[in-house]
């Protein structure tokens, strides 16, 4: 089994502290996490519909669902660390911003594909 690195306090929703994230994509995520031999800081995870809104995320976010975070990321070669991690761990829905890698697991939505913010 392998290692959990994350706690329930970064899962939530920071403004009602609600949520978190599902199991398998934790997993996932702990998969990556290893892989990378890096931290990955959370920026953002677990979402409740206020707090979506509040900082413009979509109506169908997987943040939403608990199939999402974003990863805290200033330079570019944590940048390739983490996107190389992600999709060894099996990833394949990443999005690509200035200061953080999103990376989400929803199945509803196209597959294989990444995207600058």
């Amino acid at each position: 089994m392998t290692k959990n690195y994350f706690n329930r306090k970064e899962e939530w929703c920071p403004c009602c502290h609600s949520g978190g994230l599902v199991p398998d994509f934790r997993e996932k995520l702990n998969k990556a996490r290893e892989f990378a031999g890096i931290p990955f800081v959370l920026n953002s995870a677990y979402r409740c519909e206020k707090h979506n809104a509040e900082v413009g995320g979509t109506e169908t976010s997987a943040h939403l669902a608990g199939l999402a975070v974003d990863i805290k990321c200033n330079d570019s070669r944590s940048r390739w660390i983490i996107i190389d991690a992600l999709i060894r761990a099996g990833f394949n829905r990443i999005g690509i911003g200035k200061s953080f890698i999103h990376v989400d697991d929803d199945m509803t939505k196209p597959q294989c594909v990444a995207w600058l913010y």
